[in-house]
């Protein structure tokens, strides 16, 4: 695969593409998750469920130091010949699709609820495709700069969210444990979907421009990520209470009415704002994703009619399964864990054939 130069990833761009599709919007109801069965405990069990995307963390960069310049959609044909490894690529595809219509059913049901409640959702998606197609038509290396200043945007909304330790209660916390250890790790397996997508690594590998900075790079986006995600699930159960947590549907938004801002008459509306940016960054991603592993499959004469293409079949499959909130939650519930499995094993078999070959 020929690359050019300047089209290459610094390490940090390479962190903060990672962080850029694990953490989109849907972060906001990552304490609804875990509060579920680990109560107060839930952030506990965010820190546990990181040992997912540290996994693949680990794999990945075994993988690289001995293919640094072929992603996994190559090996996958050279381990498993051509049109075995094919049809996995096509998986793999899928997985990254079974995300798709979710993520822009959530980006569409926030902005109706809590920004311009008269946009259609055909409206809405509609925008976000031409925006996120138009940034994954201009290269990786445009993606791996608007994964970085989004980072920044991130942390403009969560940074703030400190103030609200005045406001909440330890005992929202208390006892900790309390919920049991069977219980935190059945927590953790709720956000182990949260943290999926860490596989992007596993693309985008061969672009960074010194191979030898994979490892800290990657471990960098874990553990920010981990941060971020312990931090939104413990400063919300340490606002709200476990009680009170099942009672909203995204509760981290709850957190920001209470975020006091002397120059902003409120906040919630600059964080929503934001997030509807982090959002179109994933739609993105999500796009360019998808047509890398199609190209590998089968040349694309037309990169325009692919992304039309995935747009109109994303949309109608959101716009027809994906309605509300209850229909989204029912509908991942499956496909999420199916997306999840597959790709642990996809990846885990690959590295093992490399290993057991010794690279050769």
């Amino acid at each position: 695969m020929q690359i050019e130069k300047k089209k290459l990833l610094t390490p940090n761009e390479v962190t903060f593409l990672l962080i850029g599709i694990i953490l989109d919007v849907t972060v906001a109801g990552l304490p609804n998750d875990v509060v579920e069965i680990a109560k107060q405990d839930g952030w506990i069990s965010v820190i546990i469920g990181a040992i997912y995307p540290l996994y693949v963390a680990l794999l990945a960069i075994y993988v690289s130091r001995k293919f640094p310049k072929e992603n996994i959609l190559v090996l996958s044909k050279k381990y498993l010949g051509k049109t075995f490894g094919t049809i996995l690529n096509f998986l793999f595809l899928l997985s990254f699709l079974s995300y798709f219509p979710a993520l822009i059913s959530t980006i569409g049901i926030i902005t109706r609820t809590d920004a311009i409640p008269e946009l259609t959702p055909i409206k809405i998606y509609v925008v976000l495709f031409f925006i996120g197609a138009y940034a994954a038509s201009k290269g990786i290396k445009v993606l791996g700069r608007i994964g970085v200043i989004t980072f920044w945007m991130l942390l403009g909304i969560i940074i703030p969210s400190i103030a609200i330790l005045k406001q909440g209660s330890y005992l929202n916390i208390s006892p900790i444990f309390g919920a049991g250890i069977g219980n935190i790790l059945k927590g953790s397996l709720n956000c182990v979907y949260d943290y999926s997508l860490m596989e992007l690594v596993f693309l985008i590998y061969p672009f960074i421009n010194d191979s030898s900075k994979i490892k800290s790079a990657t471990l960098k986006a874990v553990g920010i990520t981990t941060i971020i995600y312990t931090w939104v699930a413990f400063i919300t159960i340490y606002y709200m209470g476990k009680d009170i947590i099942p009672k909203t549907i995204w509760s981290f938004f709850t957190v920001t009415v209470g975020v006091k801002v002397e120059i902003l008459n409120n906040f919630r509306y600059v964080f929503v704002a934001f997030w509807l940016i982090l959002a179109v960054k994933s739609v993105a991603i999500f796009n360019y994703v998808c047509v890398f592993i199609l190209e590998d499959i089968k040349k694309i004469k037309s990169k325009k009619v692919i992304y039309i293409a995935i747009a109109v079949s994303v949309i109608i499959t959101s716009m027809t399964f994906y309605g509300d909130k209850l229909a989204l939650d029912e509908i991942t519930k499956y496909t999420s864990p199916i997306s999840t499995i597959y790709n642990l094993i996809y990846i885990t078999l690959i590295t093992i054939l490399i290993w057991i070959k010794k690279g050769g």
